[in-house]
């Protein structure tokens, strides 16, 4: 089964720069960084990437709009810093995502009716319909990253990346 897969994807390729075309194995597979969790963690997310830029340019967005869509979807009304710490953005990155998505009319913001001085982020009738055909791609999406996995092996493998956050912020923590 892996041999028919790395098959299948040896003249498919992408990274952030285009399409490319394999050696006989993926990168990834190659006896230097078999094994090299940092290293697979950083390709599939490079090619994650990818693949969402290619689902969002179908609808005319950018890949900073698909966490803050999939959030404002589930809880609409929230401040930009409250955003962008769900997502775990720094103000500027978050800022400058909420910017291009207010000028593409796909959210807005709102003096919160608590608190004057401070804004709210909701999306409009046009992001709501946009947010949700985004969910649809993204549950696409995640269907095929865990294609072939039980749901057992999904719940250990999430498990699995929620320790490695856990543990990676601690180290953080640890530096200083």
């Amino acid at each position: 089964m892996k041999q028919k897969i790395m098959q299948k994807n040896t003249n498919i390729g992408t990274s952030v720069s285009g399409p490319h075309k394999f050696q006989a194995t993926h990168p990834a597979l190659e006896p230097l960084f078999k094994g090299d969790i940092d290293y697979l963690v950083r390709t599939i997310r490079i090619r994650e990437v990818r693949a969402i830029e290619i689902m969002l340019a179908q609808l005319g967005l950018a890949v900073s709009a698909w966490y803050p869509l999939a959030v404002l979807r589930a809880q609409d009304g929230m401040s930009q810093r409250e955003l962008g710490n769900r997502l775990d953005l720094k103000d500027a990155a978050i800022g400058k995502a909420i910017d291009a998505m207010e000028r593409a009319g796909v959210l807005e913001r709102r003096a919160d009716s608590q608190d004057r001085r401070k804004a709210l982020v909701y999306l409009t009738k046009s992001g709501k319909l946009l947010a949700k055909k985004v969910a649809t791609r993204r549950q696409k999406f995640l269907d095929a990253l865990v294609n072939g996995f039980s749901e057992q092996e999904v719940g250990q493998f999430t498990a699995f990346l929620e320790r490695c956050y856990v543990n990676i912020d601690n180290f953080i923590d640890e530096q200083g």
